[in-house]
């Protein structure tokens, strides 16, 4: 018996369409991509053989010939609702670019955010957003800069990576929650917490260090935690809670570590502000909900956002080399009845 042949319906190629309108592959290279002047007469012919033949170009192969996949590639350190307003502007801007969006985390793990920045370059992305999870991938990140594929540090910064960056001026809005709570007439203010591993921990740990140290305040209860840990973090301040350390002041250095701390503190009986003051970093729509509403650092990360896809899409679209740029933006102390 014999068997039916399969047909298949073959894709119309630039060949095709080049046939039909009479004219040459290069031209209707140049007028699908506009790199060079075609004539209204000819375009006119092109556009009624794309018409007729239903033909779409191949993004992929246009992709590998033009070295340019209008494709942003974003790596967070962790799926969060920190990250989300970034995400959802960088996303906003990118498309209104005709740019598309891979979105990775890193996890804090400098192994898994080298081995996104691999996918990444696989891939052909245009550029790079990464708010980096540490120093340790700083001679890749350089690397991957020389080869030509631009990047932009958002949130967070690596000192002597010649990269643009956009971030928060993190030393700044430690150093003024710890400030307020001691013209509160706080002088036990726990730091929750510190991960020596995290670079933008490091700088609002400084900033908390330095205003102890301008008012003369000796007792530094920083807590050591690993960042985004949660377990880790709720088992870290539940240990210093059960010391019976005094204290009369509470700084929160993400949203997370804000939701722990306003938990145990009600599950230790703890009042506030009467008993312990408390700041948390970023303003969420339920930080004026709470009873105290609660006093804050706002952190615009949309702004954030906005600015370094701005600046990463300026990057690709003009390969003129010159100095990196760093914006840094200013926090807003929200003064609410939690201090």
């Amino acid at each position: 018996m014999a068997q039916k042949q399969r047909t298949s319906i073959k894709r119309p190629s630039s060949k095709d369409v080049a046939k039909l309108a009479g004219v040459s592959r290069a031209t209707v290279s140049a007028y699908l991509n506009r790199t060079r002047y075609v004539s209204p007469e000819l375009s006119e012919k092109i556009e009624q053989a794309i018409q007729e033949l239903h033909y779409t170009p191949d993004p992929v192969a246009r992709a590998l010939k033009l070295q340019d996949t209008k494709t942003i590639g974003l790596i967070i350190p962790v799926m969060s609702n920190f990250y989300m307003p970034l995400m959802q502007v960088v996303n906003e801007v990118a498309h209104q670019n005709a740019y598309g969006l891979l979105l990775c985390s890193s996890e804090e793990d400098p192994e898994r955010e080298r081995e996104v920045l691999e996918i990444f370059l696989a891939k052909r992305v245009s550029g790079i957003m990464m708010a980096p999870c540490s120093e340790k991938n700083r001679k890749l990140l350089n690397d991957i800069q020389q080869k030509g594929t631009p990047i932009v540090q958002v949130n967070r910064k690596i000192d002597g990576l010649e990269a643009d960056s956009v971030v928060s001026h993190n030393f700044k809005a430690a150093y003024t929650a710890t400030e307020h709570l001691i013209h509160k007439g706080r002088k036990r203010i726990v730091f929750l917490g510190y991960d020596p591993d995290s670079l933008v921990n490091a700088e609002k740990k400084t900033g908390y260090d330095a205003a102890l140290a301008d008012y003369k305040i000796a007792d530094n209860l920083t807590i050591l935690v690993k960042e985004h840990q949660r377990e880790q973090i709720r088992t870290a301040f539940r240990t210093f809670l059960e010391t019976g350390q005094s204290f009369d002041g509470l700084i929160c250095t993400t949203q997370g570590k804000t939701a722990i701390g306003l938990q145990l503190l009600k599950a230790y009986a703890l009042r506030i502000p009467q008993d312990v003051a408390v700041i948390g970093f970023d303003d969420t729509p339920w930080s004026s909900l709470l009873w105290p509403p609660l006093t804050v650092i706002s952190e615009n990360t949309y702004t954030m956002g906005e600015e370094a896809t701005k600046l990463l899409l300026k990057r690709i679209e003009n390969k003129e080399k010159i100095a990196p740029q760093h914006i840094v933006l200013e926090d807003e102390l929200i003064i609410r009845e939690s201090t």
